[in-house]
């Protein structure tokens, strides 16, 4: 009889009013009922006191020196907090069917932001740009770090709304009868159009080789060209012949060898123009001629540096002619193309007065002799 007595009455205590009434007194209700919680409680309580006294820590150390974003950022923290925190404790207190749900969902919400602050922080650090303001080091975004920035928000609000679909046992929203399971569906059926360029786009963006404003050639597909920015899935080009832009697919830049011509070399960047002469002309004659090609093209552009001499190679003993290679020094890499346009202007003008043919010449018969001249 006292063991169903004590059971009925135990019944009866479904929230903290029932637990004060019970006992007879404030203090001891309070602790009655709070002592008999289950451990997920504790934990989200001590993660939100935790929280609430060090936010200010927590926020200085999870965050890089940005322009006045620690301020927003803590008050965000704060207001988050509070909010989760009064939500728990009357979930609980009055003992809400949902009081486990919110617990949890409450705990998802505040790890997520941590999380979300910890991964900014590690983008705008190595990817952003460090700026100095009043003798203090500060980090703004940079074109890059906003585009991972994006990418660690979409990948973070997945890991979260697949939390918390199972938090609420909304397990049922995957199914491919329900909106979130036809999406998944059209994404999973639609991904050989993506998502191969979807990650590339992000180990291209990560590895930082390939950045905005580089020159790069890319000679499979004949383009040499400035990056303009890289978007999701591809890439903008600015075409150096012909001044118009170009969209490439982001896996084009893994799958095939690219030529990246910007460098921070103190030797700069170099680039060539070939010519096939004739094995009737000696190789001193070649190299004056040669030389002075290159000494001609500095005076038609400022593309190339006069600094650093020309540099002549023999590259081949071909079957009609030798293949001759000049190299010289860039002033900048997007003058490419006004360098090697200039040394083909200069040895043009020069082959008459140096006596050289730069036309291949013939080295093979003709059954009915040789072809009339034209």
């Amino acid at each position: 009889m006292e063991e169903t007595n004590t059971t009925a009455s135990t019944n009866l205590v479904r929230n903290v009013v029932d637990s004060i009434k019970e006992s007879g007194g404030l203090l001891e209700g309070l602790l009655a009922y709070f002592t008999t919680l289950e451990s997920i409680h504790y934990i989200t309580f001590t993660i939100n006191l935790l929280i609430l006294i060090f936010g200010r820590q927590i926020i200085n150390h999870l965050s890089v020196h940005t322009i006045g974003a620690a301020p927003y950022r803590l008050r965000l923290l704060r207001l988050i907090n509070a909010a989760l925190f009064l939500t728990y404790f009357f979930a609980v207190a009055f003992q809400f069917q949902l009081g486990s749900n919110i617990s949890h969902t409450g705990l998802l919400v505040l790890l997520m932001y941590l999380t979300w602050q910890f991964t900014h922080a590690l983008i705008l650090k190595k990817y952003g740009r460090k700026r100095e303001v009043e003798g203090t080091a500060i980090y703004v975004e940079s074109y890059t770090s906003n585009n991972l920035r994006l990418i660690a928000l979409l990948l973070l609000g997945i890991v979260a709304g697949l939390i918390f679909l199972n938090i609420w046992k909304l397990e049922s929203w995957l199914q491919t009868t329900s909106f979130l399971g036809a999406l998944a569906v059209l994404v999973f059926t639609t991904k050989d159009y993506w998502l191969k360029d979807f990650i590339s786009g992000i180990i291209v963006i990560s590895n930082g080789n390939v950045e905005r404003g580089d020159v790069i050639c890319i000679p499979d597909e004949n383009i040499l060209a400035i990056v303009i920015e890289t978007r999701t899935t591809l890439t903008l080009l600015r075409d150096l012949i012909r001044n118009h832009n170009i969209t490439i697919p982001n896996s084009l830049l893994l799958n095939r060898q690219v030529e990246i011509l910007t460098t921070d070399s103190r030797k700069g960047i170099y680039d060539h123009v070939e010519f096939n002469i004739g094995y009737d002309t000696g190789a001193d004659k070649v190299e004056v001629y040669l030389l002075d090609v290159w000494k001609t093209a500095c005076k038609l552009t400022a593309a190339i540096n006069p600094d650093r001499e020309g540099v002549i190679r023999l590259i081949e003993n071909g079957d009609h002619a030798v293949t001759w290679r000049l190299l010289y020094n860039l002033t900048a890499e997007h003058e490419i193309i006004n360098a090697r346009n200039a040394v083909k202007q200069a040895a043009f003008e020069l082959q008459k007065a140096h006596g050289i043919r730069l036309a291949t010449p013939l080295t093979h018969t003709f059954p009915g002799g040789a072809p009339p001249a034209q």
